[in-house]
């Protein structure tokens, strides 16, 4: 099958945590194409974003944490259970970032937070980067290094990402209970250390 211009795609990045917790985090893209798309360069693309936001921290993130998987979905809006579900598998790719850092593991729910901004108030994505040690910490806030290299990765987590051509995948978030995918336009990262209440040892995100 083939993807097509239009589609909202949905793709969660899979990680593990020196506990064997597993943390995922969730992008949304809209598939602003010029001609169909193969699944492989949408897989191929999703992987790269991905990629790019976790190498911007790698520095900052647990070694033994390990970026598994990038599950990528089309998603539609069921307008029966009024709900976004998953259309159809288009596939799952395998990233290659390795992080570095050698400093005492923070606990799994402490994060740095990135946000991503819509034209609509109040709707917005919110990004937790699980695996942070305390080499990115300073009391209640994160180190002016990490606080710089979570630009970058903000950077990355608003721009679109090219498929191929001048096919492009939009990030944004799909509207909760209404038919409706809002863009990205603009960000910002926390200079406070995030917690991710959800985030227990052996629960996953």
């Amino acid at each position: 099958m083939t993807v097509s211009n239009g589609d909202i795609i949905k793709a969660v990045a899979e990680l593990t945590l020196p506990d064997g917790t597993i943390a995922q985090n969730v992008f949304h893209f809209l598939a602003n194409f010029a001609t169909e798309e193969t699944n492989q360069n949408v897989i191929n693309a999703c992987v790269g974003y991905v990629e790019d936001i976790y190498d911007a921290v790698k520095a900052y993130i647990k070694s033994t944490v390990s970026l598994d998987t990038v599950e990528v979905d089309i998603v539609d809006w069921n307008p029966a259970e009024g709900q976004w579900k998953v259309l159809f598998a288009v596939g799952i790719g395998f990233p290659s970032v390795t992080f570095t850092s050698a400093a005492e593991l923070l606990p799994n729910q402490v994060a740095p937070v990135m946000l991503a901004y819509t034209v609509r108030p109040k709707s917005y994505g919110r990004k937790f980067l699980a695996g942070l040690t305390e080499e990115g910490t300073s009391g209640s806030d994160l180190v002016s290094g990490l606080v710089t290299v979570m630009g970058t990765a903000l950077n990355h987590f608003l721009a679109d990402e090219t498929t191929s051509g001048s096919n492009v995948l939009s990030p944004g978030i799909p509207r909760v209970a209404a038919d409706t995918f809002l863009e990205f336009y603009n960000g910002a990262v926390n200079s406070i250390v995030g917690s991710q209440r959800r985030r227990k040892p052996g629960l996953g995100a």
